[in-house]
């Protein structure tokens, strides 16, 4: 797209964006990154693991998934007060 425009540009062409975005490119990324989980660049993902599956099994692991929040804790950490599940409707 970039380069299309500033052919454009160079040409002394008026800019033409809509024939310059290419939306099959986009949705390969989109369908790619809900696919992977891996949000960026195939060849350089920036964040991997940012979108997953939703697990419906039963009622109490999807409520349970869906709450999930990521946060910096270490592992090796004795806090259990982040890590309970709490059941407010």
């Amino acid at each position: 797209m970039k380069k299309l425009i500033e052919k454009d540009l160079q040409a002394h062409r008026p800019c033409n964006l809509a024939a310059s975005i290419k939306s099959r490119i986009i949705q390969n990324g989109i369908f790619y990154a809900l696919a992977t989980g891996n949000w960026g660049d195939r060849k350089n993902p920036n964040r991997p693991g940012v979108s997953q599956v939703l697990n419906r099994l039963t009622f109490a692991s999807a409520l349970s998934h869906l709450r999930r929040v990521s946060t910096p804790l270490e592992r090796s950490g004795k806090m259990a007060k982040p890590r309970q599940l709490h059941n407010v409707r």
